[in-house]
């Protein structure tokens, strides 16, 4: 039986489309730090499904900026790597981020966000 990834979200999610900037170290053993802008698909209030044009290392902490434009809000967080499915040849992957950290007086705002 396949499972769908939506089907394993305990949060509602909705469509949000926001520029992102994360970071993580290189998986070729150089300890040089990988930085690249993605786009979030969807989000909820502990969460973002996001769009990348490389794969992200399953299990990672990484930080996480979020900017968005109606309301103009820049968002920091830590993110775990839950999932990273390759959905096309471009490439173009799609992960799953549990956000772990959140800065506390960003918190409130980034629920109005989610939840708008």
């Amino acid at each position: 039986m396949e499972i769908d990834i939506d089907d394993l979200r305990s949060q509602e999610r909705r469509k949000s489309f926001h520029s992102i900037l994360i970071s993580y170290p290189s998986q070729d053993g150089s300890n040089q730090l990988v930085k690249h802008t993605c786009t979030t698909e969807d989000i909820s209030e502990s969460g973002l499904k996001i769009v990348a044009r490389r794969p992200l290392p399953l299990g990672s902490v990484i930080p996480i900026e979020v900017n968005t434009v109606k309301p103009k809000e820049h968002f920091k967080f830590m993110g775990e790597v839950k999932w990273c499915l390759e959905v096309d040849d471009a490439p173009t992957f799609f992960a799953g981020i549990k956000l772990i950290k959140i800065v506390e007086n960003n918190y409130k705002k980034w629920l109005s966000v989610a939840n708008s």
